[in-house]
C-alpha cells in the first residue's frame, strides 16, 4: 500500500483537475494507494502542503495536479526542506510547458497511472536569490504573457490565449540593459528577452531543440535576445526563435550552472509563469538532481 498525498488546484486551466478528481482518486485506489487530498485555496498552499508532507514522513509519493504554477509551488515545498520524496505530476493547466518538455502524458487518466507507477527521474531545478523555479526564469517580450493573460481567457482558449497575447507583445518591444557574468565571461547589451531554462518550450512560443536540452546535466540553457536595430534584425530573431536556431549575432546562447545578472531594479521576471519583481543583482544557480519526477 502506497501512501499518496494528492495536491490539486481546482482552478487550473480548463478545470480538468476539478472535474476529474473522482477519477484520479479512483485510479489511485484501484492501484493500491491510500490517498490524502489537499485542495489549494490560495497562492503558496501547494508549497506548504508539500513541505509539511516531507517533514511528516507519512507519504511515499506526492502527486500534484494543476498547471506550471502549481508544480512550481510543489517543487519549492520539497526543495525547501531538502526532501527526496518522489513527485508525480498530472498536468491540467493551459500550456503545460514542463510536461510537454518531459514527455509527460496530457491525458489525465494516463498521467495518474504514470504518477503512481512510473519510474523516478532525478531532475534539476533552478534557484534565483533563494527562490526556486522548476524550469524557466525569463524577462522581456513574451514574459508577461503567462501572468497577464486573464484566467477567463485561459479557460476559454487554452494555449491559443498565450499565442494571441504573445503576438500582441511584439508591437510593444522594450529593451532592458543587462550585464551577464558566467564562468569568467561577461556580456553587456540591451536585451528584449532573456531566459534561463531547463525546457524545450518557453511559453509555447519559443522552442529549443530536444537534442540541446538535458534535464539532469546541472546546466541551464541560456538565451538572451539583443534589441533589434531594424526590421531585418527582428525578422532574424523571429525566424531563429521559430526554428530553434540561435547562431546569429542577435542572440547570446550558452549553457551555465551559475550566473550573475545585473539589471535595473524592479525588472519584472517570470518564474515558471509566475510574476517575480527581481532585485538589481541576481544570482542564479542550478540545483542538480533536486527533484525526483515520477513518470
Amino acid at each position: 500500500m502506497k501512501n499518496v498525498l494528492l495536491i490539486i488546484n481546482p482552478n487550473s486551466g480548463k478545470l480538468k483537475g476539478k472535474t476529474m478528481l473522482f477519477d484520479i482518486i479512483n485510479i489511485m485506489s484501484q492501484n493500491d494507494c491510500q490517498v490524502t487530498v489537499k485542495i489549494t485555496q490560495k497562492a503558496g498552499d501547494a508549497t506548504t502542503f508539500a513541505s509539511e508532507a516531507c517533514l511528516s514522513n507519512m507519504y511515499d509519493i506526492i502527486v500534484c495536479s494543476g498547471g506550471d504554477g502549481t508544480l512550481n509551488e510543489t517543487v519549492s515545498g520539497i526543495a525547501g526542506v531538502n526532501g527526496n520524496i518522489g513527485l508525480g505530476y498530472i498536468p491540467s493547466g493551459s500550456t503545460n510547458d514542463y510536461a510537454k518538455s518531459m514527455g509527460l502524458s496530457q491525458d489525465i487518466k494516463e498521467a495518474t497511472l504514470r504518477a503512481i507507477n512510473g519510474e523516478s527521474h532525478p531532475t534539476d531545478i533552478g534557484c534565483l536569490n533563494g527562490t526556486y523555479f522548476n524550469y524557466i526564469a525569463s524577462f522581456g517580450v513574451f514574459t508577461a504573457v503567462s501572468y497577464n493573460t486573464s484566467r477567463n481567457m485561459k479557460k476559454l482558449l487554452g494555449h491559443l490565449a498565450y499565442v494571441l497575447a504573445g503576438i500582441k507583445d511584439i508591437a510593444k518591444i522594450k529593451s532592458c540593459h543587462a550585464i551577464i557574468e558566467h564562468d569568467g565571461e561577461i556580456y553587456e547589451d540591451d536585451y528584449i528577452f532573456g531566459a534561463l531554462a531547463n525546457t524545450t518550450s518557453i511559453g509555447g512560443l519559443v522552442h529549443i531543440k530536444e537534442t540541446l536540452v538535458e534535464f539532469n546535466d546541472g546546466l541551464f540553457e541560456v538565451c538572451f535576445v539583443k534589441k533589434p536595430k531594424g526590421p531585418s534584425d527582428l525578422i532574424r530573431i523571429i525566424m531563429g526563435a521559430l526554428n530553434s536556431d540561435f547562431s546569429c549575432d542577435c542572440f547570446e546562447s550558452f549553457k551555465a550552472s551559475k550566473l550573475n545578472i545585473k539589471v535595473p531594479e524592479n525588472t519584472t521576471w517570470s518564474l515558471d509563469g509566475e510574476r517575480y519583481i527581481g532585485e538589481s543583482n541576481l544570482n542564479f544557480e542550478v540545483i542538480k538532481s533536486a527533484i525526483n519526477i515520477i513518470f
